[in-house]
């Protein structure tokens, strides 16, 4: 079956799906996204409750009232599926967004002369997730976090950013959050970490952290190792300039 995308108005939310697997999801120029976005698997945002209607299903978006938040409180849902490709358009994209699709890509329009850029959080709740040639700048808005990458380590084994400018956020560039669980990897490649107010890059009950590539300065710290991150590889980077470490490791 040919892919399409399917735009509609349901009560005031715009929901967006593609069918078909495996394929890009486009988020053209002229769907305007704003507010909270979130993006999970097809018929997930819905289930039936004890009389056999539909209710809103609850995701465990952070933050929230004890991490959960009703589907319905997000402004627009994006259906996809494990395998699909979100495509934007290369401009100044005003949202926050939560992840719960496993293992899809975010990425900007390709051969765009442009970055699509994220003024807002990209929070990703879901596994083997790949952020790949988008910029997430700051400064704080609505009732944004502050952060510009938040990575829920309950949820995650792996996770991929590369290629990606992480830029004037309000607190730290990446963040990774979450009570407990432990990531088995978190790669960070070719990017530029710069201008965060706090850390560039923060990582804590990380079995791996491999940062390769990466331009990292003008943050309060450019890495900050912490709790429980067992092995750190990082090659071919260029962190300096960062006002009070450039890598600082917990002892």
């Amino acid at each position: 079956m040919a892919n399409r995308l399917i735009l509609g108005l349901v009560a005031g939310v715009i929901v967006l799906g593609l069918t078909g697997m495996g394929k890009e999801i486009p988020i053209p120029q002229e769907a305007m996204l704003g507010g909270k976005v979130v993006i999970a698997e097809t018929g997930s945002f819905y289930e039936k409750g004890r009389d056999g209607e539909l209710v809103p299903r609850e995701f465990q978006a952070w933050p929230g009232d004890h991490g959960w938040r009703s589907a319905d409180w997000f402004d627009v849902r994006i259906e996809a599926d494990r395998g699909d490709v979100i495509v934007l358009a290369p401009r100044l994209h005003k949202f926050d967004l939560w992840v719960f699709s496993p293992a899809i890509t975010i990425t900007t329009q390709p051969n765009a002369e442009a970055t699509a850029e994220i003024w807002g959080t990209v929070e990703i709740d879901a596994d083997s997730v790949t952020l790949d040639s988008i910029a997430v700048i700051g400064p704080r808005k609505d009732n944004s976090s502050g952060h510009g990458i938040e990575v829920n380590r309950e949820l995650i084994n792996h996770i991929t950013i590369r290629n990606c400018r992480v830029e004037g956020n309000e607190w730290m560039g990446i963040h990774v959050i979450g009570p407990r669980g432990e990531i088995l990897e978190l790669r960070v490649e070719n990017c530029h970490v710069v201008d965060n107010g706090s850390f560039g890059i923060e990582a804590q009950s990380v079995r791996t952290l491999v940062i390769t590539g990466c331009t990292i300065t003008g943050n309060s710290e450019g890495v900050h190792v912490g709790s429980n991150v067992e092995t750190v590889k990082m090659h071919d980077n260029v962190i300096t300039g960062n006002r009070d470490a450039d890598v600082y490791r917990k002892e």
